[in-house]
């Protein structure tokens, strides 16, 4: 359905940002920006439908004094500023995706719902050479069309994801782990600074390291510190973290704190027996707990498999195509444009419990493709 919204601030700069990442990711909204009370006034006067003004304080009350008309409004504030007026009130200067999820609640514009708070969810294999970052990129992206908030953190000791969002800032996961350990008092605004947001993955990622150390000195329990600090930090609903494959210590740790693990296996009979030996290995050092996996085999090149299915169940949960043109690709909107894999990365995030959101469904029946434009950061202030 399309809404109108009307943004008014004096600073072109921060209202023409705000407008433009709207736009982007509400293609069913009609969004007008405003930096003048005069021209706002008539706006508001004109008699057109309002879903929702959002703006600073003054300029809202000022516009509104002779009798303008809006549906929701939506103060824009510094943290302080009050008003005896009974409007929402968001705080100005945040990232880009909590500001528009804030905007949404408000809107009662419903996405996906998980229960418990931020979860965590791997994407995970035996043996490499699977597609898991293809898959945990896809999964990344339709969670972000069902309007969840998610963090990608692709924790491959050699991460090659600069080659998709740039070099960026290579020391972020190093830079991060520190103000973990030593410096505390600086891990929300670092955080808050190193993970960006890639509009086209719909999801905020940290950049890939440029050396594999960062990823080595993840020890168990760092790595569960750094999770928690994550969830605590209440940014986001899903953390989807990308872990190369392996059978160690670390791996198992990982999964244990995960919420889903998303075990990817290949139609290969090596690839089924290594996973089940990975299985049966950690069956017994599993402390009281108990890996529920979602097996879901990847690049299905036919409609039945060749080989027998030796891991639990009696089938994998959900098979996903195999798609010949990922063979090379060097842009993200690239992994993202397949109707039939995003199709059935839609049926997992349903398997997952990530509800219904709809949005890419609708986007899809609109005929919206998944275009190559370069990564970018996004966040106000």
């Amino acid at each position: 359905m399309v809404k109108r919204i009307v943004l008014a601030a004096e600073e072109r700069e921060y209202v023409a940002k705000l407008a433009e990442y709207l736009r982007e990711e509400e293609k069913d909204w009609e969004v007008a920006a405003y930096t003048h009370v005069g021209a706002l006034k008539m706006e508001l006067q004109s008699g057109g439908k309002i879903d929702a003004l959002i703006g600073e304080l003054e300029m809202v009350r000022r516009a509104l004094a002779d009798g303008g008309k809006a549906g929701k409004i939506i103060v824009l504030a510094d943290g302080n500023e009050g008003g005896e007026e009974d409007w929402e009130k968001l705080v100005r200067y945040q990232p880009l995706p909590a500001l528009l999820s804030g905007i949404r609640g408000v809107l009662g514009m419903e996405g996906a719902k998980l229960e418990g708070g931020c979860q965590v969810w791997t994407v995970f294999s035996a043996s490499g050479g699977v597609g898991k970052t293809t898959a945990a990129l896809n999964l990344v992206r339709q969670a972000g069309e069902r309007r969840l908030r998610v963090l990608y953190l692709n924790l491959e000791e050699l991460n090659a994801t600069s080659l998709l969002f740039g070099s960026g800032e290579p020391d972020a996961l190093s830079s991060l782990l520190y103000a973990l350990q030593a410096r505390p008092e600086q891990w929300d605004e670092l955080s808050r600074r190193l993970c960006r947001h890639q509009s086209q993955l719909r999801a905020d990622y940290i950049d890939a390291p440029e050396h594999p150390g960062e990823r080595l000195a993840l020890v168990p329990e760092i790595t569960a510190d750094l999770l928690d600090k994550l969830k605590q930090a209440n940014r986001y609903d899903v953390i989807v973290v990308d872990p190369d494959s392996g059978a160690g210590e670390w791996h198992r740790s990982l999964l244990q704190r995960s919420d889903r693990i998303v075990w990817l296996t290949l139609d290969d009979a090596q690839g089924l027996l290594k996973a089940e030996k990975l299985l049966r290995y950690w069956e017994p050092r599993l402390e009281g707990a108990a890996l529920h996996p979602t097996f879901v085999m990847n690049r299905a090149a036919g409609a039945r498999p060749v080989n027998r299915w030796t891991l639990p169940g009696t089938e994998p949960a959900l098979t996903l195509p195999y798609i010949p043109q990922w063979k090379a690709v060097d842009q993200p909107g690239r992994l993202l444009s397949s109707p039939a894999y995003s199709g059935a990365v839609e049926r997992l995030l349903d398997i997952l419990g990530a509800g219904t959101g709809g949005s890419s469904a609708e986007r899809r029946r609109r005929g919206e493709g998944h275009g190559g434009q370069r990564a970018h950061d996004r966040g106000v202030g």
